[in-house]
């Protein structure tokens, strides 16, 4: 069985040593970032390699595109913001839903093409007056309908070809003007008001991952950030929005997890939550993770439906011919002047 952490390796090439371990550990995943990405045909190798050392270990990236863009240097991933997609949206609602779903068909094919299993798409946090803008751009704006919309579009083209989705930030980084890359989150908004944020975490309760918020939601849970409190995880996302998948941590190293790695493991397992993702690139905190977090019901349940059910493109990528929607979403962009 897969251990249930993603963990992230250090450069464009696997190292020997990252190379044993994958092959003796097996995560669950292996998430990419910009320093592993150096040209296309050098990505699909590094793929294959990990593949090679442990191959039912998942491939992860977070390509939402706009502001969080793995693939800068690469000009068939430039795109808007989201919530550059929500302002069209407000004016030009057909127009809105055509350039995401144009978006999203581009960068799934592409990363189907690299060997990319999941990406940790959508978001669904609802920004508000003062929401940190790292969170606000990322965002299909405020309004849950356009948010629904708009990401039910969104994901259309990314399940076609096959990609797993990962739903962020459950249960809604839109509640505060604070980075949880840099700092804390604390919020003091009312149950009714959380409640509010839940609602679209809800209405996409059928996905099968979601990720958790490293927040302090002071109503909910006075102790502890959402990824490290029962209350949350069992009765919020469990029981309240009815969520049936994996939940999986947001990355460990962000400054908003206060708790060295023992400690934060202890407090995952008292959670219950099902996977840890650690962008440390530290197999010594790999190895104490492995060693030491609890394995769930419900991931050892589910480990193995969704590479088969989930991971099916209905496209045959070599029959596309990419450049013909590039071509349809820069004319669509230049005749509307955006």
């Amino acid at each position: 069985m897969r251990n249930p952490l993603i963990i992230s390796i250090k450069s464009t090439k696997l190292k020997t040593s990252e190379k044993n371990n994958l092959n003796i550990y097996k995560p669950y995943g292996v998430i990419l970032f910009s320093r592993n990405i150096s040209n296309i045909n050098q990505i699909k190798k590094l793929v294959k390699s990990i593949k090679s050392q442990s191959r039912k270990t998942l491939i992860l990236i977070d390509q939402e595109g706009g502001i969080v863009n793995r693939f800068q240097k690469f000009p068939e991933f430039k795109f808007l913001d989201n919530y550059d997609y929500y302002k069209i949206y407000l004016r030009y609602p057909s127009l809105a839903k055509q350039l995401v779903y144009l978006k999203s068909f581009i960068t799934s094919y592409y990363l189907k093409e690299i060997g990319i299993d999941i990406n940790t798409i959508p978001v669904l946090d609802l920004p508000i007056h003062n929401t940190t803008s790292i969170i606000k751009k990322r965002t299909f704006g405020p309004n849950i309908d356009t948010n629904i919309i708009l990401n039910e579009v969104l994901l259309t083209a990314s399940k076609q070809f096959g990609l797993i989705p990962v739903m962020k930030h459950i249960p809604g980084h839109g509640v505060t003007n604070r980075d949880s890359h840099f700092a804390l989150p604390v919020s003091k908004f009312s149950i009714s008001e959380l409640n509010r944020h839940l609602k679209i975490f809800k209405h996409f309760n059928h996905l099968p991952l979601a990720m958790t918020a490293h927040i302090k939601y002071l109503s909910w849970d006075k102790n502890n950030i959402s990824t490290f409190s029962y209350k949350i995880i069992n009765q919020i996302i469990r029981k309240n929005a009815n969520f049936k998948g994996l939940i999986m941590s947001d990355d460990l190293t962000m400054k908003a997890n206060e708790f060295k790695i023992s400690e934060a493991i202890s407090l995952s397992n008292k959670a219950g939550i099902d996977i840890l993702l650690d962008c440390s690139s530290d197999w010594e905190r790999y190895i104490e993770i492995i060693k030491n977090f609890n394995i769930t019901n419900k991931y050892k349940a589910k480990i193995n439906l969704q590479l088969g059910k989930l991971n099916r493109s209905k496209f045959n990528n070599k029959s596309i011919n990419i450049n013909n929607y590039h071509h349809l979403y820069n004319e669509l962009v230049k005749h509307y002047g955006i």
